[in-house]
């Protein structure tokens, strides 16, 4: 039934906890396809320790930025018709898979699932839990479906529906569109993949059930120790501009860019970095208010930004 695929790279403090969140499932039809990715701390030792006969394991000697090549090899050896993804220092709830099923069965030409999510912001080893924005704001509706244009304005307001451990794809899908972008971007995959997806794939069906925790602070995270760069999504988003009909569909895809690359901007900012303002980077034309209040902040000296986002954002991530 499902494919569940974790890619790992100097993941060792983590992996018991999200494998065991897989082996815990009370969904028991999977396999589950461990990729190492050219790890130096014993995380692939420690992924070939496991003896559940659902688990294959591999390795790849050279790393590959945001682990884009570990998920394309590990869709290219799913034997089942969905491929399900979580990264190695996240988990799952017992009940993930299974509102997987329960989101088939509501709509079984579905090709894109999704779940919902808690933010885990770890201080001291006391947590802090925030279910995710889209959750908040629609969780009354129940299961419902999303399409391309709700993708894109939820998105542009800071609430996206999808995130790499809640989503589940169709195998074919996710070989039509090409997969992760691998070579192309050290971060903004997964956005562009879920991008990819939905403008081809159509249709996502979504519960509020919250079913992955998001560890925030966990160790070797790429936005931690990535700069700032404009990801994927530039050329994806000018290329589905151009093949789009509809206009509304056309300016929601800059917005969409413009959003994303802000938000990024402000990531690389709250991790300590001092990113380049985002003067040239965006499209003037479809910059938000919040956006066009960013951008030019980021002329002002890092030092500045770094309080003013400190202030507005409470602690909280962007």
């Amino acid at each position: 039934m499902f494919s569940i695929i974790i890619p790992i790279y100097n993941k060792f403090p983590h992996l018991d906890r999200s494998i065991n969140s897989v082996l815990n499932q009370k969904f028991g039809e999977w396999e589950l396809i461990l990729v190492d990715d050219g790890s130096s701390d014993g995380s692939f030792e420690k992924a070939k320790s496991y003896t559940d006969k659902r688990i294959r394991v591999f390795q790849r000697k050279q790393p590959g930025p945001g682990g884009y090549a570990a998920r394309n090899l590990g869709i290219a050896k799913a034997k089942y018709d969905w491929v399900a993804f979580l990264d190695a220092d996240d988990e799952w709830m017992d009940h993930h898979l299974i509102t997987f099923l329960e989101l088939i069965n509501y709509q079984p030409e579905a090709k894109i699932l999704s779940t919902s999510w808690t933010d885990n912001f770890e201080e001291n080893k006391e947590g802090r839990f925030f279910p995710n924005t889209y959750n908040k704001r629609h969780h009354s509706k129940g299961i419902h479906e999303i399409d391309l244009k709700k993708f894109l304005k939820n998105s542009i307001d800071g609430a996206p529906p999808f995130w790499t451990g809640a989503v589940g794809f169709r195998t074919e899908l996710l070989k039509e569109i090409g997969g992760f972008p691998e070579g192309r971007c050290k971060r903004g995959g997964d956005v562009d993949t879920w991008l990819r997806a939905i403008f081809y794939g159509e249709l996502a069906i979504w519960s509020p059930e919250l079913t992955v925790v998001y560890h925030r602070d966990s160790v070797n995270m790429v936005t931690k120790v990535e700069g700032f760069e404009l990801g994927c999504e530039s050329t994806t988003v000018q290329k589905l501009a151009s093949l789009t009909i509809d206009d509304q569909v056309s300016s929601l895809l800059y917005k969409f860019l413009n959003a994303r690359v802000v938000s990024r901007w402000l990531q690389t900012l709250r991790v300590g970095k001092n990113p380049d303002s985002l003067w040239g980077k965006v499209k003037w034309k479809h910059l938000t208010k919040k956006g066009l209040v960013i951008t030019f902040w980021s002329i002002l000296p890092s030092s500045v930004t770094k309080q003013l986002y400190r202030l507005i954002s409470k602690g909280k991530y962007d």
